[in-house]
């Protein structure tokens, strides 16, 4: 992982990426600009980098990434297995909002799924701008709702069957399954992968009948 050090490519980066994603901060000039400027590194990342590993709050980044794909997961001791917490969409703002807002460690590790250029805010950078501009320090608190809401739903699928929860996860993240490998997918639907593979070959089994049915 590179941190690009040219500042007009960093501020091309975030005044047409981040800043439209935020929604809030169309117009950003002067002061505003300038702190951001100084608080976002801007880094190339190769597929598979890891971009954060577990530990304390004060550790913590922000991650904006431009055109990829990335997710959280934990080790899971007791099951010697990676445990997969939350998928990341390009240009979603990337952030552990109960460590950044509560102050509690972080436990999970972010690895990004291709190569792409990404934005890291510190979150000690984070609070400066949270406190300084309120507009930034509302948008974060939205997004935090999001997370909520996402966590909430995925609560919802690791209740299915497997059967179900695999059909389900492959129809909401169908960009997912084209860059994460069936070891990553399997590991955000709390399966092996030889399990997850089983119950992918009856949902192709299952469609199939199901066609054949139509025809007829």
């Amino acid at each position: 992982m590179n941190i690009i050090y040219d500042t007009s490519q960093k501020t091309e980066v975030i005044t047409k990426n981040l800043l439209p994603a935020l929604g809030c901060l169309a117009d950003v000039e002067g002061k505003k600009m300038a702190d951001l400027l100084n608080r976002c590194r801007l880094h190339h990342v190769r597929k598979y980098d890891i971009l954060e590993s577990p530990g304390p709050r004060n550790e913590g980044y922000l991650w904006f990434s431009i055109k990829a794909m990335s997710h959280h997961y934990f080790y899971n001791r007791e099951k010697d297995c990676k445990s997969g917490t939350r998928i990341w969409n390009k240009r979603d703002f990337i952030f552990d909002d109960t460590s950044l807002l509560e102050g509690t460690a972080r436990r999970d590790t972010l690895e990004i799924l291709e190569d792409d250029e990404v934005i890291s805010i510190s979150y000690a950078d984070l609070d400066y701008l949270m406190e300084e501009y309120q507009d930034i320090s509302t948008a974060i608190r939205k997004l935090s709702i999001k997370h909520v809401a996402y966590f909430q739903h995925k609560g919802f699928l690791m209740s299915l069957s497997p059967f179900q929860r695999v059909k389900i996860f492959i129809e909401e993240n169908q960009c997912f399954t084209f860059c994460a490998t069936q070891e990553i997918q399997a590991m955000h639907v709390n399966l092996t992968r030889r399990g997850f593979i089983k119950i992918l070959a009856k949902i192709k089994e299952s469609s199939l009948e199901r066609s054949i049915e139509v025809d007829l």
